[in-house]
């Protein structure tokens, strides 16, 4: 009954994802704090930019960051509705993302991963477009060049670019050329008018200090926390027993449906990379790492024969994300 409300086919079900938003955000928008740049994670050019318009503001950081978790969740389900890469229409892959990052309390404010997962998610969005659309030239370009804004919110997205290349052979089945040159102009253009500006303004030489000082941070001792851990094993079983499900099922699925997930999965494997890659990195990678897991948890729920063991899996995942809300992470 509990997977049932969650996992319900009606589009009045979208009405969950601010709901449970709301319950995990709900003391930081009643006690809001002053917004804190963690060296490393906020040194991006985009997002010091928007960061400025918050300086001396409690509130409307942490509204500013509710708002686009929002935003970013309800992209997440409208992707499955428009591919329809899963086995009906549901919003449970964005009441997944929400209950996951507004989890971390650290999470809960304008992070710069915020942004950059809103960009990521329209990347994924092009990508997904230039499936049986081969030298699919405008698609490819979108996906590539709002990625790398993306990227100019949150260093670690940089680790998602060979994602365009991998889409191009999966997706679209081409090795012509020139389709493989136009990711790499999509990708340089927003940092070249971005360098152009900087160097017109004379801060390019400062920008430039500080990315290179804040990726010698050390930010992902979040690793070691137990109740990182926790919710880690929970995430890693429940897209284990999704992606055995996906493999069980793999003869009665869309080609279309083996091609999204295995895109997904290539989003998932660039990106968990980047805690090891740059040390800077911290908990704001859940925040893009989520997007594929989502729907990985999603597909297990969705498909499982004996209802009360899923039942009683969604209430334990529940249960943790709520210690680790309330117990587990107000150090962090």
């Amino acid at each position: 009954m509990f997977l049932r409300l969650f996992n319900s086919k009606s589009v009045y079900s979208a009405i969950l994802i601010p709901l449970v938003a709301l319950l995990f955000w709900m003391e930081s928008l009643s006690e809001p704090v002053s917004l804190i740049i963690v060296p490393g994670e906020g040194m991006m050019p985009l997002y010091t930019f928007f960061a400025k318009f918050f300086t001396g503001s409690t509130i409307w950081p942490v509204v500013t960051g509710f708002v686009l978790v929002l935003i970013n969740a309800l992209i997440l389900s409208l992707l499955s509705y428009e591919f329809q890469f899963l086995q009906h229409r549901t919003f449970l892959p964005g009441i997944l993302y929400v209950s996951i990052v507004s989890s971390f309390p650290a999470l809960q404010t304008f992070h710069p991963a915020y942004p950059a997962t809103f960009f990521v998610l329209l990347s994924v969005y092009f990508v997904f477009s230039t499936y049986h659309r081969k030298n699919e030239i405008s698609s490819t370009f979108n996906a590539s060049f709002l990625l790398s804004i993306g990227s100019l919110f949150y260093l670690p997205v940089v680790t998602l670019l060979p994602l365009i290349w991998i889409s191009i052979f999966v997706l679209q089945k081409s090795d012509n050329w020139r389709l493989l040159v136009i990711p790499l102009i999509g990708i340089t253009l927003p940092w070249f008018l971005l360098w152009a500006f900087l160097f017109v303004s004379g801060s390019d030489q400062t920008i430039l200090a500080t990315i290179v000082l804040g990726v010698k941070s050390v930010n992902n001792n979040f690793i070691f926390n137990i109740g990182f851990l926790v919710v880690t094993v929970f995430v890693f079983l429940l897209s284990v027993f999704g992606s055995i499900n996906l493999v069980n099922s793999v003869n009665i699925r869309k080609m279309s449906t083996r091609k999204y997930f295995l895109i997904l999965y290539w989003m998932l494997g660039l990106t968990l990379p980047s805690v090891f890659l740059f040390t800077s990195t911290g908990l704001g990678i859940i925040a893009v790492s989520t997007v594929p897991v989502s729907f990985l948890i999603t597909t297990f729920f969705m498909s499982g024969k004996r209802g009360f063991w899923r039942e009683f899996l969604f209430f334990l995942f529940a249960l943790a994300l709520a210690a680790s809300h309330l117990l587990l992470f107000e150090q962090i």
